[in-house]
C-alpha cells in the first residue's frame, strides 16, 4: 500500500512501513540508482548476488559495506515477522517497481522456514 502524504494520515492497524529510516528501507536510494535500478539491486542484495567488490564498484566505502552486511542479516534473520502483513511504502501502487514486493515475496517464504524449524 502507499503511504500518504496527507495531514494526519495514519497506516491502517497491523500496517508495517518498510521506508526509510526502518530497517525494512532500501538501501539503494532511488535517488541515486533510479527506482527500477534501486529496486532490482535491493533484491539482488538480499539473495546474496551482490558483494563487497560489487559494492566497492558502486562506490561504497567499506564502513558502508559493513553496514550493508550487518544490515542484510538483520533484515533475513526477521524476515518472517512481515509474511501476511501489510507493507506501505512511498512507491506509487501502479509502480511495477517496489522493493516491498521484495519484501513481501521473501517474507513468505521466510515464515516457512520458521514454522518448519519450530
Amino acid at each position: 500500500m502507499q503511504r500518504s502524504r496527507r495531514k494526519g494520515a495514519q497506516l491502517p492497524a497491523g500496517a508495517i512501513y518498510v521506508g526509510r529510516p526502518t530497517k525494512w528501507c532500501n538501501p539503494f536510494a532511488h535517488r541515486q540508482w533510479g527506482h527500477a535500478k534501486a529496486t532490482i539491486l535491493h533484491k539482488e542484495w538480499l539473495a546474496g548476488h551482490i558483494g563487497a567488490l560489487t559494492l566497492e564498484r558502486m562506490g561504497f566505502c567499506p564502513a558502508e559495506i559493513a553496514a550493508l552486511d550487518r544490515l542484510r542479516v538483520r533484515v533475513l534473520v526477521d524476515l518472517h515477522q512481515l509474511a501476511a502483513r501489510d507493507l506501505a511504502c512511498w512507491c506509487s501502487v501502479r509502480s511495477e517497481w517496489c522493493h516491498a514486493e521484495t519484501l513481501m515475496r521473501l517474507a513468505i517464504v521466510h515464515a516457512e522456514y520458521e514454522r518448519c524449524a519450530a
